[in-house]
């Protein structure tokens, strides 16, 4: 006992019990590398991001690359944006789409897959007859292929199965189904339907990587098998989604042709066909096709600059080239030469990051570009537009340059306490450097100085509130001293929050996704924000009630009209902006009224009806009609129509009085939800008259009789 009451022997011993533990998990981790003890089935020869493999026996997922063996009873998981093909012994290639997993046995002498969840295409060109069968398993349910291309795709409510070539067998509930060549079979609760499809998607193809430079791409959908007269019959609805298993469409559109354009932003996506069969009158769906959109930006050298000098007293200054990163790239490759046709190259390095270093580029003009390649297949290599900078031996010092706080900045009282950093540009030429605050601009008043041998500085004991001043010494070898120009900052009590975007009061007119950008001012130091939307000006009830990280916010709304805004700061003491208001309208241009026209007056003495005209607008559903009474105190709505065509003609006009209308006319059109918009609306006043009647004056006969 009195050993474990002795600090030397519990550490000792602890230390040891360590040491144990992590030989372990060293020796367990190496042994799971290395397993052997299942035979290699295949080989992965192509993946793209994250890829995983789990062992049988095993807890944990192992990432993996291209031409790593595949053991028996492997699990293989994708994961978004990410897929693999699996080459297996036979020659069977397995396509492994994102968000998919299996695992593989072929210890009975047949291909067994059990397929979880996800999608994935199987093809057997090789194999021939007496070749080892692939059995599918998808819950309670069996594909059985001897040769050909099968796809499937499975979500949690229904399985889809497209036999490209060949011909496979569906086991489900015990019965059994063929399915040939070119057909479809439809798994769900209700049963097994198995047929040709009516229509077969073309573009975009399946896997299909289109790539955005801009983040937003208008895609072409066409369908093969296209008959108007079929396709009248069977009401072929195009579907897009973001979810394999249509959950929740983002395009659901009625086709009146064979294709039909989209705009997307940058993403995966997921699309189909329904539509009724003729035959049997029973809802039907083609396979499912996945295509994405991938941001691929051009390539740009962000430093040095274009043009840029830069300067050096004694040594050659090192030249770091900086650009943007690519996702979708993999190395660079700075180039450097004398000429602008890159004939006289002076030094070529490669690097999979984003910037380099250069420390042996001498006094001269120089011309560089990078280039970007991907490990990726069909990405073609990338090369940045050609920059020209120089390298230039000073003749004079030039004093140090300020940076940050920057001329004028507005710096709030409680952040000086805690992140006040001063930083002005570095230069060989000086030493060191003295920095001084002062409550002057001409610095007789010194409230601090520091020597220092960086390049910046942390001020740690805060400040009041006023107007400062500050400026840097550059101390060089021979002891003379360089003044910068001096910079002002203000601290104040309470940095605002102030509201940006929209301005009080917009109209904002919005495409069909219904989005408005919703900016405030990031305040210093602070990222966390609640924002709040109202359609009342108490914010009584709120639309949107978010915590937001970052100054900037994507608000959907359903509705048109009149919304109110406002952000809170939630870091440190509650800072609260103005309510600003704004008007969502939408960018569908509401029809030109053309009868009755402005301020007309309508004598309804010589007529028993009034006719509405106005000019049609392109790719509109309908109208939407309004006619008001505006002569009293209270408007009095007296018609609401929805009109199809651009004319309508008003009988009932025993509803209308003598006096002022206005009649209104909006769009009303089709949006991506299927749902459908109404757009402002244009309106005009007219006035309804009657003559004056007079009280008749008897002309004839005369006086007929007088007592």
């Amino acid at each position: 006992m009195r050993l474990l009451n002795d600090t030397k022997f519990v550490v000792t011993g602890l230390l040891l019990l360590i040491l144990l533990f992590s030989f372990l998990l060293y020796s367990n981790l190496n042994f799971r590398a290395n397993d052997s003890t299942e035979p290699t089935i295949g080989v992965i020869t192509f993946k793209n991001k994250t890829v995983l493999r789990k062992y049988n026996d095993a807890v944990v997922w192992d990432l993996i690359e291209s031409k790593t063996e595949v053991k028996n009873r492997d699990t293989i998981r994708t994961e978004g944006l990410s897929d693999a093909i699996l080459t297996l012994n036979d020659g069977t290639k397995i396509n492994i789409s994102e968000n998919s997993m299996i695992l593989l046995d072929i210890s009975d002498k047949n291909i067994n897959i059990n397929f979880a969840y996800g999608s994935f295409e199987a093809a057997r060109e090789g194999v021939v007859s007496g070749d080892m069968k692939m059995n599918i398993t998808a819950g309670d349910k069996t594909v059985e292929v001897s040769s050909g291309d099968i796809k499937l795709d499975k979500t949690k409510s229904e399985l889809n199965i497209k036999v490209d070539q060949g011909e496979a067998k569906l086991t489900s509930n015990g019965k059994e189904e063929k399915i040939g060549k070119d057909q479809v079979a439809n798994v769900t609760d209700s049963g097994v339907k198995v047929g040709k499809q009516l229509f077969r998607l073309v573009t975009p193809e399946d896997r299909k990587n289109v790539f955005s430079e801009s983040g937003q791409e208008r895609i072409n959908f066409s369908l093969a098998g296209w008959n108007n007269d079929a396709s009248k019959r069977s009401n072929p609805i195009l579907e897009v989604s973001l979810f394999p298993d249509f959950s929740k469409s983002l395009i659901r559109e009625k086709l009146s042709s064979a294709t039909v354009s989209k705009k997307l932003d940058v993403g995966s996506y997921y699309w189909r066909v329904s539509y009724t069969d003729p035959s049997s009158q029973t809802k039907a769906v083609t396979e499912v096709y996945q295509f994405r959109i991938l941001s691929d930006p051009s390539l740009k050298l962000l430093s040095p600059r274009n043009g840029e000098v830069i300067s050096f007293s004694n040594e050659i200054p090192v030249i770091r080239f900086v650009w943007n990163l690519l996702d979708l790239y993999s190395s660079y490759t700075v180039q450097i030469a004398r000429d602008n046709g890159f004939t006289d190259i002076v030094t070529l390095k490669q690097t999979q990051n984003q910037s380099l270093a250069f420390d042996n580029l001498k006094e001269g003009t120089y011309f560089a570009k990078i280039k970007a390649k991907s490990s990726l297949q069909g990405i073609d290599e990338k090369t940045s537009s050609v920059v020209s900078f120089q390298i230039l031996k000073k003749t004079n010092t030039t004093p140090p340059e300020l940076l940050e706080p920057n001329k004028g900045k507005v710096i709030a009282e409680e952040l000086t306490k805690s992140q006040l950093f001063f930083s002005w540009k570095d230069d060989k030429d000086f030493d060191s450097y003295q920095w001084e605050l002062s409550s002057d601009s001409n610095f007789n008043s010194i409230l601090q100085s520091e020597k220092l041998k960086n390049n910046f500085f942390k001020l740690s004991n805060g400040l009041k509130i006023g107007t400062y001043f500050w400026r840097v010494k550059g101390k060089s070898n021979g002891g003379q001293s360089f003044d910068s120009k001096p910079y002002q900052f203000t601290v104040i009590a309470k940095e605002e929050m102030e509201l940006i975007s929209p301005n009080q009061g917009a109209e904002v007119e919005v495409d069909d996704r219904n989005l408005v950008i919703l900016k405030w001012k990031k305040l210093t130091g602070k990222s966390n924000y609640e924002i709040e939307v109202s359609k009342q000006s108490d914010f009584a009830t709120t639309i949107v009630k978010e915590n937001v990280v970052g100054n900037y916010y994507e608000f959907k709304s359903k509705e048109y009209g009149r919304f109110y805004w406002r952000v809170k700061s939630l870091e440190g003491e509650s800072n609260v902006s103005v309510t600003r208001n704004f008007q969502m309208v939408s960018n569908v241009e509401p029809p030109n009224l053309l009868s009755p026209t402005r301020n007309e007056t309508i004598d309804l003495f010589t007529k028993n009806y009034i006719s509405f005209s106005w000019k049609p607008v392109e790719k509109v559903s309908a109208y939407r009609l309004k006619l008001i009474d505006v002569s009293g105190i209270k408007e009095k709505i007296i018609l609401n129509e929805r009109i199809s065509t651009n004319k309508f003609q008003m009988n009932e006009i025993q509803k209308l009085n003598v006096g002022r209308f206005r009649w209104e006319v909006s769009s009303l059109y089709k949006v991506s939800d299927g749902s459908e918009k109404e757009s402002v609306s244009n309106k005009q006043d007219f006035f309804i008259s009657v003559p004056e009647l007079k009280v008749p004056k008897i002309l004839t006969p005369g006086t007929l009789y007088v007592e």
